[in-house]
């Protein structure tokens, strides 16, 4: 596993679902649950990439309209959290937690940065 895995998984309050690398052509899952590996098809997990790569080019064109750095994109399910950490125009890390009160948002975000410098 990579440093970013071990970073994100190792926050208090966060059960991470799925860790991935999206770069601008491909993605690679560093991180499945074992409970969820079948839940996701490699269709899903395609789908999924196309969709956070679409939406963090948006992102990083919002990161200019409001002048500071764009370090993070969460996405609040009913049961779920989806964070985006970019790390250049067109790759991130994309992780995913099982959703709890209270949820740690600001640690992860904090050591996702933290461990990318």
């Amino acid at each position: 596993m990579s440093q970013i895995v071990d970073t994100l998984r190792g926050v208090d309050g966060a059960d991470a679902r799925v860790i991935a690398h999206l770069d601008a052509l491909d993605f690679t899952v560093e991180f499945i649950r074992e409970d969820l590996e079948s839940e996701y098809s490699d269709r899903d997990l395609e789908e999924a990439y196309q969709l956070l790569m679409a939406n963090q080019v948006t992102g990083d064109d919002f990161k200019d309209l409001i002048g500071e750095e764009f370090q993070a994109q969460t996405l609040f399910f009913e049961n779920v959290v989806a964070l985006v950490l970019p790390s250049a125009r067109y790759e991130a890390v994309s992780a995913s937690f099982d959703r709890r009160e209270p949820f740690p948002v600001i640690d992860l975000v904090e050591a996702g940065i933290s461990d990318r410098v």
